[in-house]
This record gives C-alpha cells, structure tokens and sequence, in this order.
C-alpha cells in the first residue's frame, strides 16, 4: 500500500519539471519507493497520473512545489 504524504523535497533534475511543480504530491511506497504523482490528472484527462521522468515540457506546470 502507497502512503500519501506531501512532504519537503528538493528539486532534483531527474524529475524535470515536476521536481519544482505545485502540483506534483511525492508519494512513497511501504517498501521505501518514491514517486512523483501529478494532482493535475485527478480533474483533468490531459495529464497522467504518473508521468514518465523526466518531464520537459508541460502545459500545465506551476512553480512552487520544491522547498
């Protein structure tokens, strides 16, 4: 089972833009897995749920998520 926790993060350039991105939630997995989860696709098709990293480009990109 993943848990869902919004914890601190620091940008790391293998997540391209999600790394910096408001809407990215970092969720980790029991076995100590991490993943990046876009908030976006919960209201909007265009978006995958889990993109492929490193995302580049993205129309729907915000800063503000890395601390």
């Amino acid at each position: 089972m993943m848990n869902d926790r919004r914890e601190p993060r620091q940008a790391d350039a293998r997540e391209g833009l999600c790394g910096t991105c408001r809407h990215a939630r970092v969720i980790m997995s029991d076995k100590g897995s991490r993943f990046l989860m876009c908030e976006r696709a919960k209201t909007d098709p265009r978006y995958r749920r889990y993109p492929p990293l490193p995302v580049l480009s993205c129309q729907g990109y915000e800063p503000g998520g890395s601390s």
